[in-house]
C-alpha cells in the first residue's frame, strides 16, 4: 500500500501519521514506529525542501509493508538522484558550530536497521528497513 505525498511541509505530518498507524495496526513496537517516524520526517523534509525534480513535479509517494521481523517503509520520487547510502555524512560539528538541520543522513543511517536506494527510469526509490535490536524493548 502507499500514499501520496505533497510537496508541501504541511503534508509530512499526515504521511508519517498515516505510516505510524499502519504499523500500530501490525503490532509494531513503539520504539520501532519512533524510528520510522524520524526517519521518514527527514526523507520527505529533505524531498520537499532540497530536491529538484527532473521534469514537472516531484511525485513523492510513500509505501509501508510489515512482516514477522519489523517494517519497511519506501519512498519514491521523480527528482534528480541522491544516494543517501554512500554520500558521506559530514563530521560532526562543535556544540558551537552546532545548527538545526544539516543531520539528515546521520539519522536516516542511525535509526534505520536497512538502507537502500536506486533510481530508474527517471524514478528513485529509498528503502528503510526498521527491525528490533536485539534485547530492544518494544
Amino acid at each position: 500500500m502507499h500514499r501520496p505525498v505533497a510537496e508541501d511541509l504541511g503534508d509530512i505530518g499526515p504521511a508519517v501519521q498515516w505510516a505510524d498507524d499502519r504499523a500500530a495496526a501490525a503490532g509494531i513496537g513503539e520504539t520501532v514506529r519512533f524510528a520510522i517516524q524520524i526517519c521518514l520526517e527527514e526523507a520527505l523534509a529533505n524531498l520537499i525542501l532540497h530536491a529538484q525534480a527532473r521534469a514537472g513535479g516531484k511525485d513523492i509517494a510513500v509505501g509501508f509493508a510489515a512482516d514477522s521481523a519489523g517494517a519497511t517503509i519506501t519512498v519514491w520520487d521523480c527528482c534528480l538522484p541522491f544516494n543517501v547510502t554512500t554520500t558521506p555524512i559530514p563530521a560532526m560539528p562543535s556544540l558551537e558550530d552546532m545548527q538545526e538541520g544539516g543531520q539528515g543522513l546521520r539519522l536516516l543511517r542511525h535509526f534505520s536497521t536497512e538502507l537502500s536506494y536506486r533510481s530508474l527510469d527517471g524514478r528513485n526509490e529509498l528503502r528503510m528497513g526498521f527491525r528490533p535490536a536485539a534485547g530492544m524493548v518494544t
